[in-house]
This record gives structure tokens, C-alpha cells and sequence, in this order.
């Protein structure tokens, strides 16, 4: 891709240079050197040649295609009779770990091109040319057939151009032999597709497959772009994505562009990203001066930088301004209207890197911003799961607001009353009351709302239930942590089914009016948090001062689990109990939470929850 205005060129005689193509390090090493000699081992699966094929040359000039070109060569009887071989283009990544041309998939009989540069069909045409074998060169993988009904000539792309076969507009060859049925020759110096080309199951499985190729440490190549490393998101850093971008630290890729030494050649560039001091660092340094490497916080930086490099290395084949000078004018960059920029020289903005960087491990963190300046990414094509996006946000907040504490030791004697209030305990609720998940709950007049009590129909399961869970200590299936809600909540350590009993909910219980007298009591006396809990009509068990665990359950709008009083045998006779149910399978190390159904009263309590459908307040 010529970005930078370096086409063909003058020195000072006035003679159009062209910069050759790079393709491996052959002329850095000796002639007689067959050791150390590159070749590209990548073979098309049609016509079996190596090696991209970059049109514009001629063709005893290309290696790629010095088979064929020799075959005709040698059947030739004198140099007018020599054929022109076209070029097939450049290698296209198939499934399989395949490879074939452009030109040779693009004018096989069976393959079509769809919008966005998809190709189709081209499993059909695989499989037909392996079973046929070309005119030309006598070897098989013939695709290209000759449009005339009822004739049978087949051959490869470059075999066809070759044997005097001609092409038309709308992608049809006529063999030498019916060359005069053709209608609108296609008028084109250069097969070479200069577009994007994809085939069509590699869209459904893109993904997969670029996950598949770094899992086996291989590469993903690109144009002269080659990705070696997608590197690694640690969520712990947030100046490595942008709105647009993901820059993970530990990104390397390899890109063949201008050099900044030699004027009109190409080099290697070696481009990373890394962290220091926890901040996004680019970096490009070129293979043939590793000395000069360019280093930025942005990749936009890099690369502006990098063309001024590339236009100093070239300023004497520029004209200057000389209107009657043959050399090229240097292009204006301000109009932005042409080349790369800075995030697809490096790889990260062109869509298919894009999209395997939004599957990396740990692509939550991008979307879920570590303070209010980091951005947040726009997904393109994958977007992450919303229960570890959900997940992390919890995560993070707990850790913000156990620095917001001074005495995070886990303590509650230790912190005291002031580290309460920092944590915003006072003024939180002012009573624990919830409606039954199995339907409405009643109210009486005092605006307390009861449980709805259990079916008979259920009082056998819910007795052994009730019996397993006792059976089991409270230390080893629960624990109160720090939860990213409000200060402190209760979480499990087992895996919880649906409908399962969690925990009971045990305090004191007392009859109403004791209830109305403790609750202003508490409010006066400056305990914000009261934990009351109706039983029935009659009795209110409160668990502010004499209660368990349960007493930590946080409020959410998009609760795991639900309050029911059921009716069990105890040594002392049947009693009622408050008991705390899933409701929907809950993993080890999930914190229980469910709905406090306040009703409307002074004022708006806030909530945190942060769940999907969270209206920012718990009344």
C-alpha cells in the first residue's frame, strides 16, 4: 500500500525508477548462496505455484511462476512465439490452512464474488479441478473452462492467458479456438484484485479460526502485515483501548513498508506495544536500522513520525514545487483522504485483527471503565458475555469501596462506628422488610408488608430441606464479605440449585408494638441500620443486634433469591420460620441478594446494585 507518495520516481537524470517488490532477503545475501536462499513454501491449491505473484512484472522476472512460465518456454520454437503469462495475483488465506491466487479462484468457472469482496464457491471449484487436468501445462487443478457450450477445454488462469485464451468484462474466458464468440474484452493491464477478498465460510467461522491459529503459535498474515501476537488484556490497566481500539500491552506484528534509510526501498518494521509504567508505549523499529527505532504514546504518533522519516530518506525524488520537473509531487496529508493511519499500521484497525482482539480473554475490561476519564470500547463483532461485564463492574467497585475505607482489615471492631459511616451505613434503610416471591404480600397498617405463607402442598419438601440445610454448619456454606452493593454481604461458598434453601433468617422475635418502639429507638440513637423481618401479623423477628449471616443480604433489583416463611417441626412443636430461597442456580462465591420491595416513603433510598434493569433506587 503506497501511502506515502513514493511511486515511480526520477534520480537525477530524469529516468523513472521503479521500486522492486520485496520479497524475502535475497538480495541481501550472495548470488551463489542457495543456503540461506528465502522461498515462499505457501503453494496455490490450483495451479501449484509458491509464492505471491505481484503483476506488474514481467514474468521471466517472477519466480512464483517460473514453472509455467517454462513449460511454454521450452515448447516455443523461436522468441515471437514466446506466450504472455499473466499474473495471478497475490495468496489468499483458505480454511484448511489452504492457499490459492486471486486471479486463479476469482476466474474459475464455479466461483462468484458477492458484495464486500466475498468469494463463494470456491470448495466446488476445488474439487472439480482436482479431477481435471489443464490443457496447457498438462498438470491438474484446471478451474478456468471455456464459456462456449459443449466445449470441453479447461486450464489454469495463467495457462489459459497463455495458450491465447481471452477474458471479457463479465468474468467469462474463450479458448483460443473461440476467441471470436467473445463479447467486451476485459481491457485491463493487471489481473491483480486491488480489494479485500474473503471466502464465504470463513465469515461464520472467522473467529474460531483466528483463535485457532494463535492457539498453534502460528501467524495471521495480512497483506504485508503479519500479526505474531495479539498480546494479553490486563484488567488492571486501562490506558490501552480507546472508543475505537484495543491496544493490548504485549501486541507484536511485522509490516513491510518504505525505508527510512534508503530512499525507494522497502524494510521490515518490527511494531509493538508495550507497558511502562503502566501506560501504553508504541514503538516501530525498522529491520534494516534497529538503531532508529520510533517511540510514541500513540500509534497515530508513531506513524506521522515514521513519514517524515520516509520523505526525508526520499526528498531528492520529489520535485519540489518545480512545475516542469518529472519527479512526483509530495501529497498533501492534511486533506486525509488517502493511505493509513496510525491504529491499521499496526494492525489493530483493520477489522480482522479488530475482531480478534474482541475475543482475547478478559475483553470485559475494555467496556467497563477502570476510573470516569477512561473510555469505553465499542464492540464491532463479538460482543462479551454480560455476566462477566456484570461481574467485573461488582468486582470493581468492591475494590473501590474497600480503599474508601480506613481500616479495611475486615473487622468490624477493629474499623469502628466512623468507618460505618464512611461506608455509608447510616441512612441506608431504615428497615429489612421484603415481599414473597410467591406472590403479593399483604400489609398491614403500620405500611409492614408479611411473607406469604407456604401451600400445605409443599410443607413435606420444605421439612427436609429445612433439615439438610441445618445439617450443614452456617460457616461452611455461607460467609459475609465485602460487596460491591453497599459495604458488607453474604455470599456463598457452595453451589446453591434453584429453589434450594440458602439460610435462614434468626434474630430476635417480638411482638409489634416492642418492633415500632426499637425502631425509632435505633433511628435516634444513630444506628442507621436496622434489620427487621415480619414473621406474621403478630411477630416481627429483628436481627439488628441478636441475628446471623443473613442479616448482610444487599438489595437488588435483579435478584438471585427470594424470602418465604414456611411451617416446620421443631423439638418445641410446629413454628414458623423465615427462610431464604434461590431462585435460579447460584454458583460458588455469587453473593445472595434479593428484592427489599420498599414502599414509597420520605424520600427515594439510592441503589447500587448496578443489575441490568436497576431504576437507581430501592422505593
Amino acid at each position: 500500500h503506497d501511502s506515502t507518495g513514493l511511486g515511480l520516481s526520477t534520480a537525477e537524470d530524469s529516468k523513472y525508477v521503479i521500486a522492486t517488490p520485496m520479497r524475502g532477503w535475497n538480495s541481501m545475501i550472495p548470488d551463489n548462496d542457495r543456503v540461506n536462499e528465502w522461498k515462499d513454501p505457501r503453494a496455490c491449491c490450483l495451479c501449484r505455484t509458491c509464492g505471491d505473484d505481484d503483476a506488474g512484472l514481467p514474468p521471466q522476472d517472477n519466480p512464483s511462476r517460473a514453472l509455467i512460465h517454462q513449460t511454454f518456454f521450452d515448447q516455443a520454437e523461436s522468441e515471437s512465439e514466446k506466450p504472455n503469462v499473466a499474473s495471478v495475483g497475490r495468496l489468499l488465506p483458505m480454511s484448511g490452512g489452504m492457499w490459492v491466487h486471486a486471479s486463479c479462484a476469482l476466474w474459475s468457472s464455479e466461483v462468484w464474488e458477492a458484495s464486500g469482496g466475498v468469494v463463494n464457491s470456491m470448495d466446488k471449484a476445488r474439487s472439480r479441478g482436482s479431477q481435471l487436468k489443464c490443457f496447457g501445462c498438462g498438470r491438474p487443478g484446471a478451474t478456468v473452462g471455456c464459456s462456449k457450450p459443449n466445449c470441453s477445454s479447461n486450464y489454469h488462469f495463467p495457462c489459459a492467458k497463455a495458450c491465447g485464451a481471452v477474458f471479457t468484462s463479465n468474468q467469462s474466458m474463450f479458448c483460443k479456438s473461440h476467441a471470436s464468440h467473445a463479447v467486451d474484452l476485459a481491457q485491463m493491464a493487471s489481473f491483480e484484485q486491488m480489494r479485500p477478498l474473503s471466502f464465504d465460510n470463513q465469515i461464520a467461522a472467522d473467529g474460531d479460526q483466528i483463535d485457532e491459529c494463535f492457539e498453534k503459535d502460528s501467524y495471521l498474515r495480512i497483506g504485508s502485515l503479519t500479526v505474531h501476537s495479539l498480546g494479553a488484556i490486563d484488567e488492571k490497566l486501562g490506558g490501552f483501548h480507546s472508543e475505537n481500539y484495543i491496544t493490548p500491552p504485549g501486541y507484536i506484528a511485522t509490516r513491510i513498508f518504505w525505508s527510512i534509510c534508503k530512499p525507494k526501498t522497502r524494510t521490515v518494521y518490527v511494531l509493538k506495544v508495550e507497558s511502562v509504567q503502566g501506560n501504553a508505549v508504541f514503538s516501530a523499529t525498522p529491520g534494516d536500522d534497529p538503531g532508529a527505532e520510533v517511540r510514541g504514546r500513540s500509534a497515530d504518533k508513531v506513524y506521522k513520525a515514521l513519514l517524515k522519516l520516509v520523505h526525508t530518506a526520499n526528498r531528492d525524488h520529489f520535485s519540489h514545487g518545480d512545475m516542469f520537473s518529472k519527479l512526483p509531487m509530495l501529497r498533501n496529508f492534511e486533506k486525509r483522504a488517502y493511505g493509513l493511519n496510525g491504529a491499521q499500521f499496526f494492525g489493530f484497525g483493520i477489522n480482522t485483527i479488530r475482531r480478534a482482539l474482541e475475543t482475547l480473554p478478559k475483553v470485559e475490561a475494555v467496556v467497563t471503565p477502570l476510573s470516569k476519564d477512561s473510555p469505553s470500547y465499542n464492540f464491532c463483532f463479538v460482543q462479551p458475555e454480560m455476566d462477566l461485564v456484570m461481574d467485573l463492574q461488582r468486582k470493581r467497585a468492591a475494590v473501590a469501596a474497600e480503599k474508601a475505607l480506613e481500616n479495611p482489615s475486615g473487622c468490624a471492631r477493629t474499623e469502628g462506628h466512623h468507618a460505618v459511616l464512611r461506608s455509608g451505613g447510616s441512612g441506608r434503610i431504615t428497615r429489612a422488610l421484603v415481599k414473597s416471591a410467591g406472590g403479593d404480600a399483604q400489609t398491614d397498617t403500620s405500611g409492614r408488608k408479611t411473607i406469604q405463607e407456604e401451600t400445605q402442598a409443599d410443607r413435606d419438601s420444605n421439612q427436609r430441606k429445612y433439615k439438610e440445610m441445618k445439617s450443614v454448619p452456617l460457616e461452611d456454606r455461607l460467609a459475609a464479605l465485602r460487596s460491591h452493593i453497599h459495604g458488607w454481604g453474604l455470599f456463598t461458598k457452595v453451589d446453591i440449585k434453584k429453589h434450594g434453601m440458602i439460610i435462614e433468617y434468626m434474630g430476635e422475635v417480638v411482638r409489634q408494638c416492642i418492633a415500632d418502639k426499637r425502631e425509632k429507638g435505633y433511628e435516634e440513637s444513630g444506628i442507621g441500620s436496622c434489620y427487621m423481618f415480619r414473621l406474621d401479623l403478630q411477630r416481627i423477628v429483628d436481627a439488628t443486634m441478636i441475628g446471623c449471616m443473613a442479616r448482610f443480604m444487599n438489595h437488588c433489583c435483579q435478584p438471585n433469591a427470594y424470602a418465604k416463611v414456611i411451617n416446620v417441626d421443631t423439638e418445641n412443636g410446629a413454628d414458623k420460620k423465615i427462610v431464604v430461597f434461590a431462585n435460579r442456580d447460584i454458583a460458588a462465591g455469587e453473593e445472595v441478594t434479593y428484592d427489599y420491595k420498599f414502599p414509597v416513603e420520605d424520600g427515594s433510598l439510592k441503589c447500587t446494585c448496578g443489575a441490568p434493569n436497576c431504576i437507581g433506587r430501592m422505593n
